[in-house]
């Protein structure tokens, strides 16, 4: 049996913050039930079912966008035979003008879609992220997962009906609306990981995220893997069908093994919560956390971690560019390069459970450490690339610096330390909410810098990329240093 002491945050934050956890009622169960499970059943096996259904589903958005622009096409009263060649590489000469007359039209609903997925899941993050500090983070995944179950639902209907009946392009962005609203996987994030911070001390708490991490990028990987052999062999109907499967089995395990982190106080009933989930509080508690004074340099060091976070996001947009540059540089193939980039995320995954394990256990790192040993190894892995003229070279980059992509967990682990319970879910709702809307401008950016510099020095973005992870590097030296004047010993370098 653990004792009491295993499940405190050890979070250091001011009397007064003491007094608003208190006045909140919140309180960490102390069933032994609770207590037992907690060690052996948590979200992982939900997030890694969520993730794989959303990265197989993301690889057919070439066909949805075929799928728009034929409905579109229809729509505007052009023949069926036509409309199938609209979008496609062997546009005839006389669909040419179709096409231009479609494509606006399809351009506004794919644009929306993108605003659903991208722009909304932010906002609702933020206001069910308040909500779960005060009732709990089990009923907020359970939501927006009903949601996301939903939106696969609709889906798949969608894709089965379009094969032989013209449908308005428009229901397509309605399908978005169930799991985008209460805030997509930027709000299933923020919540689990409070949760883990809920249930972990400072010794485990780096390692519990980075194996729930990892098992998201192990359910991402798997789902892109597999994808292109599911559309192969049977069709996008039928992928559809198999993620909306692995979205409802996690749904099922969530609903039915997984455990609360939070007791809500004996005075908060189910009818109530759910009514001030619809109230202004959660906003207005929003900006309390932001803008509250905190002590001793919290909101300095809070700020530099959605800061260093923030910008090794906009590093990760180089992604959507280095396909092609690849195939620029070292003639790769698509097989090529999905060989190499299963490789390199694989890398990743085992970065975030040995990697995480061993600074952790083995050598006593603490978390800033953890975290600049990862961006170290970005900074290395991208200026390799930069002078990769083999495509050996490429390998040998990112096999040299296998320790990336621990910054995430180690900083949110960071944020555990310097918080308060009643907080922890609004703080991380605002920082995956931050990280969401990065994504955003990420990939364009990228896209940008590579056509501009591909006809002189193609290999530019990658210098781009080691300069945004050295500004994430500087932030996190100004954050130690802030630290370093709390008189913490624990958290010296």
């Amino acid at each position: 049996m653990m004792d009491e002491t295993t499940f405190s945050s050890g979070s250091m934050y001011s009397s007064g913050e003491e007094e608003l956890l208190a006045s909140e009622g919140l309180r960490l169960s102390r069933s032994t039930r609770w207590r037992e499970r907690s060690r052996h059943v948590s979200y992982e096996p939900a997030m890694l079912l969520f993730c794989f259904a959303l990265s197989l589903s993301g690889q057919s958005h070439t066909e949805l966008t075929h799928q728009v622009m034929y409905q579109t096409c229809r729509l505007q009263g052009f023949e069926r035979h036509d409309c199938l060649l609209v979008g496609t590489d062997a546009t005839p000469p006389g669909v040419e003008e179709i096409e231009a007359l479609v494509k606006p039209a399809a351009a506004s609903v794919t644009m929306v879609i993108v605003v659903i997925k991208s722009v909304i899941p932010g906002f609702g993050a933020l206001w069910l992220g308040a909500w779960s500090d005060r009732h709990g983070r089990k009923p907020v995944v359970v939501i927006t997962s009903c949601g996301l179950l939903l939106t696969y639902f609709v889906h798949t209907g969608l894709n089965f009906v379009s094969s032989f009946v013209q449908l308005n392009p428009w229901y397509y962005v309605a399908a978005y609306v169930p799991f985008a609203v209460p805030g997509g996987m930027v709000v299933i994030g923020a919540a689990v990981f409070a949760s883990l911070a809920d249930v972990t001390n400072d010794h485990n708490r780096t390692f519990r995220m980075g194996f729930m991490k990892a098992a998201m990028l192990a359910g991402s990987l798997a789902g892109s893997f597999s994808s292109r052999y599911i559309l192969e062999w049977t069709g996008d109907t039928t992928l559809f069908v198999i993620a909306t499967a692995c979205v409802l089995v996690g749904v099922i395990y969530t609903g039915l093994y997984v455990e609360d982190s939070i007791i809500p106080s004996s005075d908060s009933e189910l009818g109530s919560s759910l009514v001030e989930l619809f109230s202004t509080r959660s906003i207005e508690d929003i900006v309390q956390t932001a803008s509250r004074k905190r002590a001793r340099y919290v909101w300095w060091i809070l700020s530099l971690v959605i800061g260093c976070l923030t910008l090794m996001e906009l590093a990760a947009g180089y992604n959507l560019v280095e396909f092609t540059f690849t195939r620029h540089r070292f003639d790769w193939s698509l097989k090529q390069y999905s060989r190499f980039w299963a490789v390199e995320n694989g890398l990743v995954v085992l970065a975030n459970i040995l990697g995480v394990w061993a600074l952790k256990s083995l050598f006593d790192c603490i978390d800033t450490l953890v975290a600049l040993v990862s961006i170290i190894s970005a900074v290395v892995c991208a200026t390799i690339k930069a002078f990769a003229v083999d495509g050996w070279q490429m390998y040998l980059a990112t096999e040299i610096s296998f320790l990336r992509g621990m910054e995430m967990v180690a900083l949110l682990s960071v944020c555990a330390y310097f918080v308060p319970s009643n907080e922890i879910g609004k703080l991380y709702a605002l920082i995956f909410s931050v990280v969401g809307l990065v994504t955003l401008t990420s990939g364009p950016a990228f896209g940008f810098i590579y056509e501009s510099t591909v006809g002189r020095i193609p290999e530019f973005y990658n210098f781009a990329v080691a300069g945004i992870c050295g500004g994430a590097f500087v932030m996190l030296g100004f954050l130690q240093w802030l630290v370093n004047r709390r008189n913490q010993p624990e958290l010296l370098l």
